[in-house]
């Protein structure tokens, strides 16, 4: 294991991740607090903000000590440390958001029930339309026929599989159809599976305001998520075409641009932080940016006893697919609906059929 790269990705990831959490509790609709629905003014009260600091300095001890164990662990050469640290800031992170939670319950109020509606259909276009939906598969397919051109080029056995970024492979492929196209197969189907649930998050999720600057704001968000979902594809798709030509690549220690895949990656993650950081949940902190007041800013308008923890939305009477997150920022799923158990089992199975399909490839 080369412990210089290794420490410097989780050193990265920590601060990232650390920074992200820290400042999530601002980020939500103005009356939702800790997953709790309160006072649109509560959070910005004394109370509030006691709240907030004691949420956040349990969010950056815990990150702290994480940092250490990453540190220990570039001095050590231990992976062992490096999971350790993950779970550390986890497990501190989320006892931080439920010590907050808690102290926020006793200040909830009644969400408004004052509901917006519009007879229109609504239009549920992917971003860029088919011509950019169809890129990551017009990649993916032309991978595939470079690699059938290429086919007497394979080398019999392959590897496919690495534990350490420079250490010598610790599994093999074959030169067999489903050992060559079946990273770039399993990329197709990551790739749909990423643009229906775009596309089910512009149809079937519950718009909290339709009309206004707030509505506005709230739309440009949705397809701005739905827009991350589609770079999402892109990636996956260049990450699978790498996968899926380095057979030719001639490896002999390491997976081949290994780093340059981690690096289009945290630049994915970076951007995405920023454009929701500006945005906030539902697009909150850009339209308060254009309001006089934050009168047309409400929350999500479902009850608290619906979500489970704050995080996990069951409502059956809901007819919507996609709820906002009530802590952080984008969509959930409601799983009182039978259809969200069919998307949490393929978000399941796909990983574990590319594994199956991986080792058919090995035999």
């Amino acid at each position: 294991m080369n412990a210089f790269f290794d420490t410097l990705l989780f050193l990265f990831i920590v601060i990232l991740v650390g920074g992200l959490l820290y400042g999530l509790p601002r980020l939500t609709r103005p009356d939702v607090y800790f997953a709790v629905t309160v006072p649109p003014a509560f959070r910005d009260a004394p109370e509030g903000r006691e709240i907030l600091a004691r949420y956040r300095l349990q969010t950056v001890l815990s990150s702290l000590l994480a940092l250490g164990l990453v540190i220990g662990a570039g001095f050590a050469g231990s992976s062992g440390l490096l999971l350790a640290a993950v779970l550390l800031q986890f497990a501190g992170c989320v006892g931080a958001y439920l010590s907050g939670r808690r102290q926020v319950m006793p200040h909830a109020i009644e969400p408004r029930q004052v509901r917006e509606a519009s007879l229109a259909p609504r239009a549920a276009a992917l971003p860029g339309g088919w011509p950019l939906q169809t890129g990551p598969f017009v990649l993916l397919a032309a991978a595939a026929l470079y690699l059938n051109h290429r086919w007497a080029d394979i080398p019999l056995r392959f590897p496919v599989h690495w534990t350490e970024f420079h250490g010598p492979a610790d599994a093999w492929a074959g030169r067999t159809p489903a050992g060559v196209y079946g990273p770039l197969l399993n990329g197709a189907v990551l790739c749909l599976m990423l643009a229906g649930l775009a596309y089910g998050l512009l149809r079937w999720s519950r718009p909290i305001r339709l009309s206004g600057r707030s509505g506005q704001a709230e739309d440009s968000f949705r397809r701005t998520v739905a827009g991350v979902m589609a770079a999402a594809e892109y990636f996956v798709a260049i990450a699978f075409v790498w996968v899926g030509l380095s057979p030719l690549m001639a490896a002999t220690e390491g997976p081949p641009g290994v780093w340059a895949i981690l690096g289009m990656e945290l630049v994915l993650v970076i951007v995405t932080v920023v454009v929701f950081v500006r945005k906030g949940q539902g697009g909150t902190r850009a339209a308060a940016a254009t309001l006089v007041g934050e009168t047309e800013l409400v929350g999500d308008r479902t009850l608290d006893g619906n979500w489970k923890a704050g995080i996990f939305y069951v409502n059956p009477d809901d007819p919507a697919l996609f709820i906002e997150k009530r802590f952080g920022v984008g969509y959930t799923i409601n799983f009182g609906r039978p259809v969200a158990w069919v998307i949490l089992a393929a978000v399941l199975l796909i990983p574990l059929a590319a594994i199956v399909l991986a080792a058919l490839g090995g035999k």
